[in-house]
């Protein structure tokens, strides 16, 4: 089947919900050799690929490959006021701890709440001992916490809105801004009860929002309107999803990207 003849289809479908199972089956397992999926499965390798098209990336401050490093990497943070905590491996937003600012006795963590040092030593070893990686062993790593665009600051401040765009076979064909809520901790992820919002490709406005399943036009903590939306360097937003479609062997991804500013 050609792109254009997949194209058409998902047309034909575009008021439909394309489901996990049918996502997995006409186009994940469809587009995407096996061996491959290590690239996607392991953030940091798959970080190795995207630096070498010239994809920019979060700058990684330290990374944790088994217990012995955990004392090395909790003092590798001491001097960071706002860091991300994130599982090699895992989905869903799991295991992600978003830091927002020092405060007496430890961090304040995004979307409310304390982290102290203890807290950071206990998620790290739950990480490295397979917690959200299937109870397989795992790596864990830091990253910078990335200053977004204004336009995404009002929407939710106390958390990080990405974009995610789709590509089939290199193609932006779909996209969605993720919305951080009081409710799924300051991560952008739909499935920790984030929202979703439907981009216009040929615009980049904003043309429908959804959370746990249900249609809303504003946020439901901000109060700020959420469809009608100009996005930010948008046509720079499809350059880097075309680029990182480019640097990794994969047919169907999901390409997440935040505009900064």
């Amino acid at each position: 089947m050609t792109i254009r003849q997949q194209l058409a289809r998902l047309l034909h479908h575009r008021r439909d919900l394309v489901g996990i199972n049918r996502r997995n089956v006409e186009l994940v397992y469809a587009q995407n050799p096996r061996k491959h999926y290590p690239i996607a499965d392991d953030k940091l390798l798959c970080k190795v690929h995207l630096e070498r098209a010239g994809v920019p990336v979060s700058r990684t401050i330290v990374t944790c490959d088994g217990l012995r490093d955990i004392p090395a990497t909790l003092r590798a943070l001491e001097d960071h006021a706002e860091f991300v905590v994130k599982p090699a491996h895992g989905s869903g937003g799991a295991g992600i701890v978003v830091v927002g600012e020092r405060v007496t006795g430890g961090w304040r963590r995004a979307g409310g709440g304390k982290v102290t040092l203890r807290d950071l030593h206990r998620h790290l070893a739950d990480i490295v001992f397979g917690a959200y990686s299937g109870d397989l062993t795992d790596r864990a790593f830091v990253e910078e916490r990335i200053v977004p665009h204004q336009t995404f600051v009002e929407l939710w401040a106390d958390g990080l809105c990405d974009l995610r765009v789709i590509t089939l076979r290199g193609t932006p064909v779909m996209a969605m801004v993720r919305v951080p809520t009081l409710q799924s901790g300051g991560r952008a992820n739909l499935h920790q009860g984030g929202l979703g919002l439907a981009v216009d490709l040929a615009t980049g406005h904003t043309v429908r929002a959804v959370h746990r399943g249900r249609s809303v036009t504003h946020h439901p903590e901000s109060n700020a309107p959420l469809v009608g939306l100009a996005l930010p360097a948008w046509d720079q937003v499809l350059e880097v999803a075309r680029a990182a479609a480019g640097g990794v062997p994969l047919g169907y991804l999901g390409v997440d990207i935040v505009v900064d500013r």
